[in-house]
């Protein structure tokens, strides 16, 4: 009887075989042969799923989206909205090492995406998820009448995103200068500028 091979699994064995190379060689030393190597599977296999450097890339960071948007499905928001916009950030955040693994493969990915329109696209489409989340929380806050008197709801949505991008690449390039106390530090500080008391 023929071997039966999940080949969406296999993909995804190779994401996580990306990951591992970038976060150690950077994007432009994921090449095919060795993201083969560190799978442990032949170079030949790889190209049997993926035909170029770029694609195999792209499939990563989307395996990475897919998993972000799976946490945040995943999430049973409290009732209160601000204590939900806490939740939201504390998941988001790179906080675990989940999270911290898909924001340092997210940083070294950028740099792709101001020379490859697939990764240009892919990375568009990734904030423009995140812009509306952060809108859509303020939106709750500012429903049930949290938010403090006179603010903006999207202008502070793109501040909010503004500094969890900030948050997230300092986490990456400086973690003894931001360790996670003090990134929750800030985000409850900027929480509370936003938030009526």
């Amino acid at each position: 009887m023929p071997k039966i091979v999940d080949h969406e699994e296999r993909r995804r064995q190779l994401a996580l075989a990306v990951w591992q190379v970038v976060r150690e060689r950077g994007v432009e030393g994921a090449s095919l042969r060795s993201v083969a190597r560190q799978a442990g599977w032949s170079h030949s296999s790889v190209q049997h799923y993926f035909s170029s450097q770029g694609e195999l890339l792209e499939f990563a960071m989307r395996v990475i989206y897919d998993a972000t948007e799976s946490r945040i499905a995943a999430l049973d928001p409290p009732d209160d909205p601000r204590e939900a916009a806490r939740a939201l950030l504390e998941l988001l955040l790179p906080l675990d090492a989940e999270a911290r693994t898909a924001n340092e493969v997210w940083v070294a990915f950028l740099s792709r995406a101001l020379v490859d329109a697939g990764a240009r696209k892919l990375n568009a489409e990734g904030d423009r998820y995140l812009a509306e989340l952060f809108r859509a929380t303020l939106r709750d806050l500012a429903d049930a009448g949290h938010l403090a008197p006179g603010a903006d709801v999207d202008l502070e949505a793109d501040r909010l995103h503004a500094l969890f991008d900030g948050l997230c690449l300092h986490v990456v390039t400086a973690p003894d200068r931001m360790p996670p106390a003090r990134v929750r530090e800030l985000y409850e500080h900027h929480l509370n500028t936003l938030i009526r008391p």
